[in-house]
């Protein structure tokens, strides 16, 4: 029997360090941060957490502690996009309210200098700004401020010619409205042909005719075409443009005389009326009418 106590015994060996897991081995502090933040990028931009583990190969139960403690589990993220949209619906109802009093104040005061579209947006941003400011909302206000601050800055870098440049682009849209106008009504009255130059101003004998034959076209259009016995006043307007655009106009006398019996069977005495009574007009004013045409180079295309 051998004594514990004996000189000769051997003290029994240190156990040797367990070697690591060849299946899982231990990844270095930097390697763990920066897996950790492409976990969280992929929660948030949806991908689910079992997906993620299996693509990071993540163990289970540190990728639902990581995302417990940086709140990047589906209830957290749901969360907060609740509570961002909530905040960007309280940041619009204050820019809407913000810009409805910029134009019932600021905007209003100047009407009789009305402000360019880019003067007018820059206004209705700083009024965004103050308004998010007083309510709290100051990131919402800071990015409004920082998009506010690009447009001044546009604004400022355009200004030496941007007047100029917008009075003139103004008069120019103003002159090709002016142009069209004038051709329709020369097509309605019958005095324009292919390859005419529209006029600076129309005479009091053309202009009144072309409202007149406008006017009664949209009342007895609907009763004789079907397709536009519905039609809105802009509707109808366009229709008889087009018959002008056909040379319509250019018979309209003898038309309308055509038309007279049968407004009167359809119960439009009254219309029928005061259609008579217009050509009886017309044809007081055509002398005045022939002589501006030849004064100023168009030919009449209606019925003498």
């Amino acid at each position: 029997m051998t004594d514990r106590f004996s000189p000769t015994r051997f003290p029994a060996p240190h156990p040797a360090p367990a070697e690591p897991s060849p299946g899982r081995p231990r990844r270095k502090t930097d390697t763990l941060t920066a897996m950790r933040q492409l976990a969280r990028e992929a929660a948030e931009a949806g991908e689910p957490l079992a997906c993620i583990g299996r693509r990071l190969n993540i163990p289970r139960t540190t990728l639902a502690r990581w995302a417990q403690e940086d709140g990047f589990r589906k209830q957290d993220i749901a969360a907060r996009k609740a509570a961002a949209a909530r905040e960007e619906a309280e940041a619009d109802a204050v820019r809407r309210r913000a810009e409805e009093a910029a134009r019932r104040t600021v905007l209003a005061e100047e009407e009789d200098m009305p402000r360019s579209p880019a003067e007018q947006e820059i206004v209705l941003a700083r009024a965004r700004v103050g308004a998010l400011l007083e309510a709290g909302l100051i990131p919402e206000a800071e990015a409004d401020m920082r998009a506010a601050r690009k447009l001044t800055s546009l604004a400022g870098f355009a200004g030496p010619v941007r007047k100029a440049t917008y009075a003139a682009g103004r008069r120019l849209e103003r002159d090709e409205t002016n142009a069209a106008l004038y051709r329709a009504a020369l097509l309605v009255c019958g005095c324009w042909q292919e390859g005419d130059t529209a006029p600076d101003h129309l005479p009091w004998v053309v202009s009144g005719m072309f409202q007149k034959r406008l006017a009664f076209a949209r009342q007895f259009l609907p009763l004789v075409m079907e397709e536009v016995a519905d039609a809105s006043d802009e509707d109808l307007t366009n229709v008889a443009l087009m018959l002008a655009e056909t040379g319509w106009f250019e018979n309209y006398a003898s038309a309308m005389r055509d038309l007279l019996p049968r407004l009167r069977e359809m119960g439009e005495g009254d219309l029928a009326a005061r259609i008579e009574e217009d050509l009886q007009d017309e044809a007081e004013a055509l002398p005045e009418l022939l002589a501006w045409c030849e004064a100023h180079g168009y030919v009449w295309q209606g019925e003498v």
